[in-house]
């Protein structure tokens, strides 16, 4: 589970620890053969945050909205 908290600025964890402030995360789609992931990117850490595949259906555009969401672009 990940917690975008913008009130506060910060992304925790899902012990309600701070991963990162919200300004320093970046979300990315990666891709492989037949996944795909939505991974969150901090200066400490690469997290994923959902798996998606071919047969069950990909990601999509899911890191771009995300982005907007949280960064408010």
């Amino acid at each position: 589970m990940a917690v975008f908290d913008r009130h506060r600025g910060v992304y925790r964890d899902s012990a309600g620890e701070v991963v990162a402030l919200l300004s320093d995360v970046v979300f990315e789609r990666r891709s492989s053969l037949l996944t795909s992931r939505l991974v969150a990117v901090t200066p400490s850490a690469t997290r994923i945050l959902l798996r998606g595949n071919a047969f069950t259906g990909g990601i999509g555009t899911l890191d771009r909205v995300l982005t907007g969401v949280v960064h408010g672009i």
